[in-house]
């Protein structure tokens, strides 16, 4: 087999996995549009309270519990990581030990997220006494997503330029003025980058908060130790135990509202990234 055919057998072969890729995730995206998209975009769906054994209940609670939730993860997440990354990128030396924290760090990002909740159950909602409550779910999700934010800030942070390091110590500034004012702001592009993962993942996660936040409530949340009902939550057990009639037009609605927000949520990161780094470039 000549090289011309062999990269143009290669090349169909690719063509074909990417189609059936792009075709499968296509597929899954209209069929929970389609679904529930009528229902999700109903206004007294979306602003409504939820219903506990008559039709025609809303789910903002839920949403306001999901965005909520997401707040207070990152908050969380995002300091202990980026400082994490900076000593792992910039001041830890290579060697035995540096490798152990990052095989430790990748195995802990294999682990099912169902182990984490029975982690944030034991010791948060049992041990500390703080029960169902949304401080226990964030500190859980934090746990849950520091490994692959930590990691991706990191690449991040190495992606920079060592001339960079080197042209700012050169003109008599310190190794921490040098991370501070130029070695972040460059890799935030990456480091925004790498926050919209863990982002959709806890819009996404039920398997931990089940056991740490909540499945259903009224009210939306106010304090962060008050019981909530993220949206993903609220349809697991909308689906596992239907309580009322019209559960099926619930979950299909509440699937795709978040689909959306999802999606949002990605694009709103994308963007402030771009243009970040647009500002940065032009300034």
């Amino acid at each position: 087999m000549n090289a011309k055919r062999a990269d143009r057998i290669a090349t169909w072969v690719f063509w074909t996995l990417g189609s059936i890729t792009v075709g499968i995730l296509a597929f899954i995206i209209l069929e929970v549009l389609g679904r529930g998209l009528t229902t999700a975009l109903n206004p007294r769906f979306l602003f409504g309270k939820p219903e506990a054994m008559t039709a025609g209940g809303g789910i903002f609670p839920m949403i306001v519990s999901t965005l909520y939730l997401v707040v207070l993860t990152i908050i969380i997440a995002l300091p202990i990581s980026v400082g994490a990354a900076i000593y792992m990128a910039e001041f830890a030396r290579k060697g035995r030990l540096n490798n152990l924290i990052r095989f430790c760090l990748d195995s802990l990002a294999t682990l099912p997220s169902i182990v984490f909740g029975l982690f944030g159950l034991a010791l948060f909602v049992t041990a500390f006494h703080w029960s169902y409550c949304l401080m226990a779910g964030a500190f859980t999700l934090a746990i849950l997503n520091l490994p692959i934010l930590l990691r991706s800030t990191e690449e991040a942070i190495k992606l920079v330029p060592d001339t960079y390091r080197e042209a700012s110590m050169s003109l008599g500034a310190s190794r921490w003025t040098t991370i501070r004012q130029i070695v972040i702001p460059s890799a935030m592009p990456g480091i925004i980058t790498a926050t919209i993962l863990p982002i959709g993942r806890i819009v996404g996660e039920s398997a931990a908060i089940i056991y740490t936040v909540g499945v259903f409530i009224r009210n939306v949340p106010v304090n962060p130790f008050d019981t909530a009902a993220p949206l993903a939550g609220y349809i697991w057990a909308t689906q596992a135990e239907p309580g009322v009639p019209d559960w099926k037009s619930i979950v299909n609605g509440g699937a795709a509202l978040l689909l959306i927000m999802v999606f949002v949520i990605y694009f709103l990161a994308r963007w402030a990234g771009n243009r970040y780094q647009k500002k940065k470039l032009l300034g």
